[in-house]
């Protein structure tokens, strides 16, 4: 009997000792897995994150259309008379929002020449390269062997800018990080106002576009109007020195009646004519003003009175649930193992 109780005293010995194991271990992966981190994220959230400002705008583009253009398509109709082109206006629309059309400011808000334009007035490079902030969040602070224009056009969009747009409402939402109140405000009233100088260029270009051809048949209109009555002008001029004169051929007057017929003619075929290009210069100008953006502001861009980023108390929180969560997987996986060799 006491051979048996120096073994059971002797197992029960190496048992303690292997749960003393597994204890050490597993104290030792919550060092590694929960305490490390979590007092990494404790001293980087509390002391070194660098505070981070959004400034927020709203906006829609939106095209010419019926609501805006009754009064217009009105007075038109009513000048020419229930013609096709008073027809053509009743017909325009009012201003209503298209998804190609803000897809055309969000384009350009993240496009190279957006970020061209914006470093030229803030010199954003310098800005979000400062040592005042923080490694992990400035550029080149990482990456430091890589600070070329493209790294730095790839920082712009994944850190600087972020554009979304709600299909329903057709509203795109802008907003700009920044390391200051004041950067991120003037980036995004800058972005807002570049945006509005790019769709009224597109417009101008494309009410010049339009008009330019209807505008050269009237002009050529006008000038074939001009030589018909420069013709007739001199017809009337020749006609009273034929009257002046004593003696005549018989056959000058028939001759002149036929040459004013003529000239009649073509001075009705060329008022119509000028009268049809006219009226083409006026549905290309509807027209152009049909195709007219424009960018409306339904929010202007705001000034952060405080930071919104980082959370620092969800960061440090999350640090600690994620480490738990490992430490536990790990933890399970070294207490099968052992059960598992002691089997």
């Amino acid at each position: 009997m006491k051979f048996n109780s120096a073994i059971q005293i002797f197992s029960l010995s190496e048992h303690i000792q292997k749960l003393q194991q597994i204890s050490i271990l597993r104290n030792r992966l919550f060092l590694v897995f929960v305490v490390v981190p979590t007092l990494f994220s404790v001293i980087y959230f509390g002391l070194i994150a660098s505070n981070i400002y959004i400034s927020e705008s709203r906006f829609i583009v939106r095209a010419q259309g019926k609501d805006s253009s009754n009064n217009l398509a009105s007075s038109i109709s009513g000048a020419m008379g229930g013609s096709a082109i008073g027809t053509l206006a009743s017909s325009l629309g009012g201003l209503s929002s298209s998804q190609n059309d803000a897809l055309t400011a969000e384009n350009f808000i993240t496009s190279r020449d957006a970020l061209k334009q914006l470093n030229q007035s803030f010199d954003l490079t310098k800005a979000y390269s400062s040592s005042d902030i923080d490694r992990l969040h400035r550029f080149g602070g990482i990456t430091i062997w890589d600070k070329s224009q493209e790294a730095f056009f790839q920082y712009y969009l994944d850190n600087i800018v972020n554009v979304t747009h709600d299909d329903q409402s057709g509203i795109t939402t802008l907003s700009v990080n920044a390391f200051t109140p004041d950067m991120s405000y003037d980036i995004n009233q800058k972005l807002n106002d570049l945006s509005e100088d790019l769709i009224n260029r597109l417009n101008a270009r494309a009410r010049q576009d339009m008009l330019q051809f209807a505008q050269n048949e009237v002009d050529l209109a006008k000038q074939r109007v001009e030589e018909i009555n420069q013709k007739i002008y001199q017809f009337r001029n020749n006609e009273l020195k034929f009257s002046d004169k004593s003696v005549a051929s018989a056959n000058s007057p028939n001759n002149q009646v036929t040459l004013y017929q003529q000239l009649a003619s073509e001075k009705q075929f060329a008022d119509r004519n000028l009268a049809a290009a006219l009226a083409t210069m006026e549905q290309a100008r509807i027209e152009a003003m049909k195709k007219i953006l424009y960018i409306e502001r339904i929010a202007q861009p705001s000034k952060p009175d405080m930071a919104m980023e980082p959370k620092r108390i969800r960061g440090i929180i999350t640090a600690l649930v994620l480490g738990l969560f490992f430490w536990g997987i790990a933890s399970m996986v070294i207490t099968g193992v052992k059960e598992h060799h002691n089997q």
